[in-house]
């Protein structure tokens, strides 16, 4: 229960960090484009600001010039009062005073619009320089967003994938336990029960029957302790084969093969080319038990009267086929659930090699594997 709250609680936390910085982007991007319309604003606002300007400038310098025509029409008439009436004289007057105010008011509106045009310059500077950085942003939040999204996912779901493949080898080693316990219970167990009983009746035969029937029995006792002997080695060979430590692979597996066809009734074959060399020992007992859970596989669930395995042995790598004829499936059912599958991948990924599993329904499976030898 703790672990699926934790999981919900980790998954929420992610779903949570990548809304955050969703919408931050999304914000980014919002001041980045309103940033632009304005920037885009400004400058047709300047446009139309260097013209005025421009008109402005024209204007005052033609003013300029009638003020100072007026001003010097006004000396004229002032000199020469005597000759000009009193209304020529103040219209001049009033001539020269309305060209200078018409001056005065078109070079404050140039002062005004040169002023406008600094203010939106110094805009201009702040808008490049914040749409410069808000994109720079949205990179680096895109990054962040597309890590979250991807390479942590991934990790997460990774991480996930090996934990549920954690729990499922803990629960196939349970399971595999109470396997071994019905095994030594069915097995050696039920034996030695058996050949304590036997035991007992052999005193007692020989004390009533004589030695003749006390010898029947002795030799009953002993089928049951060869039987006996036959499931321990069995159990130890499942176990820990001890002849992969005394002969190797190769030996080691071909006992293998024998054994399983007299258990179970289907024939094997093994065919076996290349160097005959033994495998370093870590690598040795990765390969045996990559073979093992392959022919396991095929006894399980393929109902195939037939299991080939081919190996092929060179300096630098051993190729594997696992082959069998039976009921085939559908590769793409193979789902986290199949943990003899699964178990088989993470095997090898540990001794670096790779595997492919080929089958179609109704014309069996072929698993092969390559495996590097250091």
């Amino acid at each position: 229960m703790n672990h699926i709250t934790d999981r919900t609680a980790l998954e929420h936390i992610i779903t949570n960090m990548i809304e955050t910085v969703t919408e931050s982007k999304e914000e980014i991007v919002r001041i980045t484009e309103s940033s632009a319309t304005e920037y885009s604003a400004i400058q047709n606002e300047l446009k139309e600001l260097t013209d005025k300007i421009e008109f402005y400038i024209e204007e005052s310098d033609r003013l300029d010039r009638i003020v100072k025509a007026s001003k010097a029409k006004l000396v004229q008439v002032s000199k020469k009062f005597h000759i000009h009436s009193e209304q020529e004289i103040r219209e001049a007057y009033e001539r020269a005073n309305q060209m200078q105010l018409e001056r005065f008011l078109v070079q404050k509106e140039e002062m005004a619009a040169q002023q406008r045009r600094n203010d939106l310059e110094r805009r201009l500077l702040i808008l490049e320089d914040t749409i410069e950085r808000a994109e720079k942003l949205i990179g680096r939040v895109s990054v962040v967003l597309n890590f979250l999204r991807d390479d942590l996912q991934q990790e997460y779901s990774d991480m996930m994938k090996k934990q549920e493949m954690a729990i499922g080898v803990f629960e196939a080693a349970e399971r595999e336990r109470r396997h071994l316990a019905r095994e030594m219970h069915d097995g050696p167990a039920q034996s030695l029960a058996h050949i304590l009983i036997r035991a007992d009746l052999i005193e007692k035969t020989f004390d009533k029957r004589g030695k003749d029937e006390a010898f029947a029995e002795l030799h009953e006792l002993k089928k049951l302790i060869r039987g006996a002997l036959v499931d321990v080695r069995r159990l130890i060979y499942d176990l820990r084969p001890m002849s992969l430590d005394d002969l190797g692979f190769l030996p080691t597996l071909e006992r293998y093969l024998h054994q399983t066809e007299e258990y179970t009734a289907i024939k094997t074959r093994l065919n076996y080319r290349g160097s005959r060399a033994r495998l370093p020992e870590k690598l040795e007992i990765n390969v045996f038990r990559l073979v093992q859970e392959s022919v396991q596989n095929a006894i399980k669930h393929a109902k195939t009267a037939e299991i080939i395995v081919n190996v092929e042995q060179a300096s630098d790598v051993i190729h594997i086929h696992v082959r069998d004829y039976g009921v085939g499936f559908e590769p793409s059912t193979i789902g986290e659930e199949s943990f003899g599958i699964v178990g088989m991948r993470e095997r090898i990924e540990l001794v670096n090699g790779s595997i492919t599993i080929d089958s179609e329904v109704g014309k069996g499976t072929v698993v092969r594997m390559s495996i590097p030898i250091p």
